[in-house]
């Protein structure tokens, strides 16, 4: 076996401007006029294996001023599948029923934050379903507000209304046990 030849500078500085030059190209179009080309690149790029294309995706149509682009950017992102964050703040004693839900399905939190990982189930017409029931809706979107629904008993049932906003984070408030607590997922991540 013969040992690979170390990189030099100069070949490490040439494939730096290429990768480069091959990012800047993706950027191009995705700042093309036409919102319909920039929806596609958005949806193709976030089905993309490479994370950096697929970061690149998220933000350029998250914290665009293009209410279209920004809800074609949740719904690709839900699209794309994968896991969601949703995180629970609790701000006072009424709204620590948020992280006793979190407790009570499965996720973990801090006295003050919890956080909850969740799959992004099949899509069907009209939502995502949950991953565990497949006849039970979880996420609706419309427009750049995003239903969610977490169905169960008394102690595990949830929803919120969360809305998206310029840093592309969705927030809103979560209903559990009762009472409502803060609850934000970034569609970043």
């Amino acid at each position: 076996m013969t040992a690979q030849a170390e990189m030099t500078l100069e070949d490490f500085q040439a494939q730096v401007m290429a990768g480069a030059n091959r990012i800047a190209q993706y950027q191009q179009t995705l700042q093309n006029p036409d919102p319909r080309v920039q929806y596609e690149a958005v949806r193709l790029l976030l089905k993309s294996k490479d994370p950096a294309l697929v970061r690149i995706a998220k933000e350029h149509a998250l914290f665009s001023t293009n209410p279209v682009l920004r809800n074609s950017a949740i719904v690709a992102i839900f699209e794309a599948g994968g896991n969601l964050r949703l995180q629970v703040t609790a701000t006072n004693e009424q709204s620590a029923s948020g992280l006793q839900w979190i407790s009570n399905v499965g996720g973990t939190h801090d006295g003050r934050v919890g956080n909850f990982i969740f799959p992004i189930g099949k899509m069907t017409e009209e939502c995502w379903m949950d991953a565990r029931y497949d006849s039970t809706c979880q996420l609706r979107v419309s427009g750049t507000t995003v239903q969610f629904y977490y169905h169960g008993n008394s102690g595990t049932k949830a929803q919120a209304a969360l809305t998206l906003g310029s840093d592309g984070v969705l927030r809103g408030k979560l209903l559990a046990g009762g009472h409502n607590s803060d609850a934000a997922i970034d569609l970043k991540e």
